[in-house]
């Protein structure tokens, strides 16, 4: 057998496989899934982690969260923070303009922003 003939039986069970694929596709029932209220459901994906985040923060916060001076003025020392996360949070969002700390509401989303709080809450945290 020539090689030309051996490339033309080859292309000819591959096009006999991929017909006979398309056409089992074709036999199986459609299904489809839909909530009890015919709503789609909520898939919430996370886009990026605290660390990633507080990169932002890190001009005035420094890397670990230390604070102290910096080209915003002074930055709090994070890893010691006695607010809560929803006081977090708070701050984040409309700032303390009177310590130099600038509103976040409107640039970073309400997602991320609480993301933000729980990293410095449970991560910056210094062990006891």
């Amino acid at each position: 057998m020539s090689n030309i003939d051996q490339k033309k039986s080859r292309y000819g069970h591959v096009r006999a496989i991929t017909f006979s694929m398309l056409s089992l596709c074709a036999a199986l029932p459609e299904t489809v899934a839909l909530a009890d209220d015919d709503e789609r459901p909520v898939i919430i994906v996370p886009r990026a982690g605290g660390r990633e985040l507080f990169q932002s923060c890190v001009l005035c916060h420094k890397y670990d969260g230390r604070g102290g001076p910096s080209e915003g003025g002074y930055g709090a020392d994070l890893r010691v923070t006695k607010l809560t996360r929803e006081e977090l949070i708070a701050v984040i969002t409309d700032g303390r303009m009177s310590k130099g700390m600038p509103a976040f509401k409107g640039i970073i989303d309400d997602e991320k922003i609480s993301t933000l709080a729980s990293f410095i809450k449970d991560e910056l945290k210094l062990q006891e």
